[in-house]
């Protein structure tokens, strides 16, 4: 220390902290409805607390700062009621182990309820529309012919522009 001062050896040079340029208004100082400071708000807006329901911030809590700003925390909203016997629910997995016990005689596609020309089958719109036009396109009306071919046209022009299908 004080030999090497002596010595002529330099000192490292600290740097100097910076001073805030003066303001022309005077500052607004913000704090929570109900008492209390930025302080404890600090630590909770860093973690990314604000806005969710913290047991340290109750919801009725606000931010003030000025006059007309309020940030209000928002309260979680209230679980959903579920029906967890809705038919979709009930007869889900029904035919799952339809091989095993019906002796493989049936395949579940052969189960599938819709048009005979969708059965079993799989693909894209575009191939669905094509195929729809192809098997049942002489027997549609004029309009549903003229909806089908439009629809048709977009699909083509939108697969063809964009996708991993290009």
């Amino acid at each position: 220390g004080a030999n090497q001062r002596a010595a002529g050896t330099q000192q490292p040079i600290r740097p100097q902290r910076l001073l805030p340029a003066p303001r022309s208004q005077p500052r607004k100082r913000c704090s929570v409805v109900g008492g209390g400071t930025m302080g404890p708000l600090l630590p909770l807006a860093r973690w990314g607390l604000l806005g969710r329901s913290v047991s340290l911030v109750q919801a009725a809590r606000s931010l003030h700062c000025g006059v007309s700003s309020w940030i209000h925390v928002k309260v979680p909203p209230e679980p959903k009621e579920v029906d967890r016997w809705t038919e979709k629910r009930a007869l889900f997995g029904v035919y799952d182990n339809i091989g095993i016990l019906g002796d493989f005689h049936i395949h579940p596609k052969d189960l599938i309820t819709g048009p005979k020309w969708l059965q079993g089958w799989r693909g894209n719109e575009l191939q669905r529309c094509i195929r729809k036009k192809q098997i049942v396109g002489h027997r549609m009306f004029d309009q549903d012919y003229k909806n089908l071919n439009k629809r048709i046209r977009f699909l083509y022009r939108r697969f063809n522009r964009t996708g991993k299908h290009r």
